[in-house]
């Protein structure tokens, strides 16, 4: 029960991470007039990659795996991690409201975002189930883990919804 309540947390912490981060990235993509090619040449050229989130993701994976088999640490480990994750995501300015580039809420804006963050929380609860049967079982370590890699995918989820919803047009 501890176990399922952790790495659901994980979970959690991270779609709400994500649903914060992905204004950002979307603001930016909307800049660029939803032209892909300049927005990945943006990203490059810029070295955008989430440092933040991942350092939180990262020390509590350490800190997890330094308190090995002690399962109400990890859960109060994972606990402290969420927090500071939200808190990050909160924390930041938001680009509907303030900013140098404001996020204009128009159609293809909000569809891309429902998109991308539908899509990024199916696949990340699909990669926290696959982890879960290969056998991380019990290590929440591995979940904070996954996470990393789901906070470094973030700007390839508005690709993906990009190309599925010009193709749906």
């Amino acid at each position: 029960m501890l176990i399922a309540l952790s790495i659901s947390i994980v979970c959690a912490a991270a779609i709400i991470f994500f649903s914060r981060r992905l204004l950002r990235y979307l603001c930016h993509f909307q800049e660029v007039k939803y032209d892909r090619a300049q927005f990945s040449n943006w990203l490059v050229t810029n070295g955008v990659y989430d440092r933040k989130g991942s350092a939180i993701a990262t020390i509590a994976a350490l800190a997890i795996e330094l308190t090995k088999e002690k399962i109400l640490i990890s859960l109060a480990i994972s606990i402290i991690a969420a927090i500071a994750m939200i808190w990050l995501g909160y924390w930041e300015a938001d680009p509907r409201k303030t900013g140098f580039l404001q996020l204009e809420e128009t159609e293809q804006a909000i569809s891309l975002y429902n998109l991308s963050l539908s899509l990024y929380s199916i696949c990340l609860i699909v990669v926290t189930i696959a982890t879960y049967l290969l056998g991380a079982d019990d290590d929440i370590a591995c979940y904070w883990l996954v996470v990393i890699f789901a906070i470094q995918s973030s700007p390839t989820w508005l690709f993906i919804a990009s190309n599925l919803l010009r193709k749906f047009k």
